[in-house]
């Protein structure tokens, strides 16, 4: 009783310090994940400039070319805020973008979107399930007008997690019914409980990746910054790193997770295509979201390893048909940052695993995210089509 006395006594704006969002940028845990508080406090921050990145499992990938180790070792003005975990795809990231609409008004934002994540099941239930929040699902009630993007975000949230405490208020928005007032005084009620409740627990913050993982290898970075210093350095670190398998995998990688499988994995990859999926809807509610909040958006496409894809037989033809419907599908909207690196998983040291930038993969990542975060750029103009909200898309097979 007397924790829930603390809870609730707390305040739901506290101060946070810059030490404090700094070690959130990087902290890559599901607590931060979650946390409205940490994210709100770091990209309000008017002294320092944090910018989210979106993604999956890929931020965890922190050699010293990581985007992370060059913004603190080069002292660029802005910070990544890193928000990714494995297995979160474009419907994760919509609802957590939900806790900051207000932060992410006119500001900028990197979003890595991986053709993986489109499989003909879309959002994994499970996975979705694990990092939602119910503040996110509250946050998106209160947000939403009826829209045609609300009623679908809210029937694709029923679809990936039907036995969820918000469940009735969702299918009203669903149906396009309005939200009665005992919902709107009920939403308000549970939000005022969950910020405190996250203001009080955001303080116990308990991976400090920015002193273990980041800040030493910042430290190494060759002064000043230098292209092809860094290319020799991320080369001659990643040779070090890949020298026990053929595939150019980090070793570690290899060793845990494919060394002794390869016969299993050999072709185990033929009849995998990303061109029809669920993920399309997914990705235009992220797409809308972005034009709401009017944020310049620098999207990232990564590739995959050339030689593990040989290997395990993936179509290069699908892939790279995929990617098109990708580009189309923002290009149409006006969403014309992109940095299209899908045809470069055979350069040497690219990848750090099977699908995973790294080394030379993170230089080629800067050299699009630097320039876009440093110079000035035109605003946005979206043009947002509805049309790409539905199955027909999603289901839209390009031709050859």
């Amino acid at each position: 009783m007397a924790i829930i006395g603390i809870v609730f006594l707390n305040d739901a704006h506290p101060t946070v310090s810059y030490q404090k969002e700094l070690t959130a940028s990087t902290a890559l845990t599901l607590q931060v994940f979650k946390s409205a508080t940490l994210k709100q406090a770091a990209l309000s921050d008017k002294e320092h400039r944090f910018v989210p990145f979106f993604g999956s499992s890929e931020w965890n990938r922190m050699d010293e070319m990581h985007p992370s180790v060059l913004a603190e070792g080069y002292q660029r003005s802005y910070r990544p805020f890193l928000l990714g975990q494995k297995g979160a795809t474009s419907l994760t990231q919509f609802f957590g973008m939900q806790q900051m609409t207000k932060q992410m008004q006119g500001k900028q934002a990197v979003f890595v979107i991986s053709p993986q994540w489109f499989t003909l099941q879309g959002a994994n239930p499970d996975a979705f399930t694990y990092y939602f929040g119910t503040a996110q699902g509250l946050k998106f009630l209160q947000n939403q007008t009826g829209s045609q993007a609300d009623k679908v975000a809210a029937r694709r949230f029923l679809q990936v997690m039907p036995k969820s405490n918000v469940k009735t208020m969702m299918k009203r928005v669903a149906k396009g019914q309005d939200l009665t007032q005992f919902d709107q005084q009920k939403i308000q009620l549970q939000l005022n409980m969950l910020e405190h409740e996250d203001a009080f627990f955001s303080t116990w913050l308990t991976n400090d990746n920015f002193t273990k993982r980041v800040k030493p290898k910042a430290d190494a970075l060759p002064q000043p910054y230098n292209r092809e210093a860094l290319t020799q350095r991320a080369t001659k670190l990643a040779r070090q790193e890949t020298n026990t398998n053929p595939f150019s995998i980090q070793n570690s990688f290899f060793i845990k997770r494919i060394k002794g499988h390869e016969r299993k994995l050999a072709n185990s990859q033929v009849h995998f295509s990303y061109l029809q999926s669920p993920e399309y809807t997914d990705f235009q509610l992220v797409l809308n979201q972005f034009a709401k909040t009017n944020t310049n958006v620098l999207f990232i496409i990564p590739p995959v390893n050339q030689k593990w894809a040989a290997y395990t037989g993936l179509n290069e033809d699908m892939y790279a048909q995929t990617v098109a419907k990708i580009r189309y599908q923002l290009e149409q909207q006006g969403f014309n940052h992109i940095a299209d690196l899908s045809k470069d998983g055979g350069h040497p040291y690219f990848m750090q695993d099977t699908i995973h930038m790294g080394w030379n993969g993170w230089l080629a990542v800067d050299d699009y995210v630097d320039p876009f975060l440093t110079k000035p750029q035109p605003k946005p103009h979206y043009r947002i089509n509805n049309d790409f909200l539905s199955r027909q898309w999603a289901n839209y097979l390009p031709k050859k």
